[in-house]
């Protein structure tokens, strides 16, 4: 039984080193149907360093930080379940699990688009968005990188009339930015509940966006969106 625990702790530390050359397709299911309590520990303990080994320019650097933000992300909900493993909230405990295997799927997605751009494009590197409107792509993505902050801090704000507007403004600026497009959907749908800064409606926008439409989101208002997604799965 021992030897048996061993093993498979040592196969979900070479389930998480395959990380390092964005495996994730295969990682996705891997780590969640069968891994997790092995890489929970992993995750808990060490920092995964993703694309250490490509380095191509300002553009992969980028995209390792974003994917080390939505690691970070993934070892809070995996707390989380931790703690709904821990008392009897067991529809929680599933919901945490089906949020931790979406957010693993989406960040495959990404990972994958991005590491086939660098190949495709190797040695010259290329923005991992997808193509700007016309114009200087640098202000541009300086204009709709503020508009989107603007949004993300109204949400933590639970100010819906202004996460709309900001959020708006971005998607007329480059609709393909990041999920600015799905984040304003997502509170057109539920901006009459929103509208109360106390409906519970706002703990599903906080546990949906971090779970689905993170990426890109600004790392310093991270960690009170990691906060007050584990609150949601709190009954």
């Amino acid at each position: 039984m021992a030897s048996d625990g061993g093993d498979r702790y040592a196969l979900g530390r070479l389930v998480l080193d395959y990380l390092r050359t964005f495996m994730w397709p295969v990682i996705a299911l891997v780590i969640v149907v069968l891994f997790q309590d092995d890489v929970r520990q992993i995750l808990e303990s060490r920092e995964v360093e993703l694309a250490g080994v490509v380095r191509i320019g300002p553009q992969i650097e980028q995209l390792e930080e974003q994917a080390k933000e939505e690691i970070a992300d993934i070892r809070a909900l995996l707390q989380a379940q931790q703690t709904s493993d821990g008392g009897t909230a067991s529809e929680a405990s599933e919901q945490v699990s089906a949020d931790i295997e979406s957010k693993l799927t989406k960040l495959s997605s990404r990972l994958t688009r991005g590491v086939e751009q660098i190949q495709q494009t190797a040695p010259t590197a290329i923005p991992t968005q997808p193509a700007a409107p016309s114009g200087s792509v640098e202000t541009r993505v300086q204009k709709v990188s503020a508009m989107e902050r603007r949004g993300f801090s109204a949400l933590l704000e639970r100010d819906v009339e202004v996460a709309l507007e900001a959020f708006g403004d971005a998607v007329e600026a480059w609709p393909d930015y990041h999920n600015v497009s799905e984040i304003q959907k997502l509170l057109t749908k539920w901006k009459d509940e929103l509208s109360d800064a106390e409906s519970p409606q706002w703990k599903e926008v906080y546990r949906i966006v971090l779970a689905d439409l993170s990426w890109g989101m600004p790392s310093d208002l991270r960690p009170e969106f990691r906060s007050l997604a584990a609150k949601s799965y709190l009954r």
